[in-house]
């Protein structure tokens, strides 16, 4: 059995992945153009192969290019690839907070396609539309994870306790 102080320390795998998590979020950040270019070479693979090359290109061209400019496959690979690193990140990180932490995340994406649908519904609104990018280029960064960590570990926001 261990002494309490080494039980209450996270163990060194524990930073070694939060680490490799970490450096994983800054390489997709940094190099966020050859990523999604190689998701994009894999989702026209994939397409071609099941025959749906026509169909995604009749379904981009339906899509106003304040959402994506990109092929949207390759786009929401890359945001969701990252968004999972981040939660795991976050959830190694601020095991007491998670909860708080996916109510966010996730609040933060219903607003996004709250602004994509009505930009939708009021005829290519474009302000809605750059709004929903806006908000989606924050999340898919790392100002969140760090905003959140310092905030939540300082304990400046305490999440309710039910």
């Amino acid at each position: 059995m261990l002494p309490a102080s080494h039980a209450s320390r996270p163990a060194r795998g524990h930073w070694a992945l939060v680490s490799l998590l970490l450096l994983a979020l800054l390489l997709l950040g940094f190099y966020q153009e050859p990523v999604v270019d190689f998701l994009t070479a894999c989702w026209q693979r994939v397409l071609g192969a099941l025959g749906l090359q026509r169909q995604a290109a009749a379904f981009q061209q339906g899509i106003n290019g304040q959402v994506a400019k990109r092929l949207l496959p390759a786009v929401a690979t890359y945001a969701a690839i990252y968004l999972a690193i981040s939660l795991l990140l976050l959830r190694l990180l601020l095991p007491e907070q998670w909860r708080l932490v996916w109510r966010l995340y996730a609040g933060g994406l219903v607003v996004y396609a709250a602004l994509v649908v009505l930009g939708k519904l009021g005829g290519d609104v474009r302000w809605a539309y750059r709004l929903s990018r806006q908000l989606l280029d924050f999340m898919v960064s790392p100002l969140p994870v760090a905003g959140l960590f310092v905030l939540l570990r300082a304990g400046l926001v305490t999440p309710r306790r039910a």
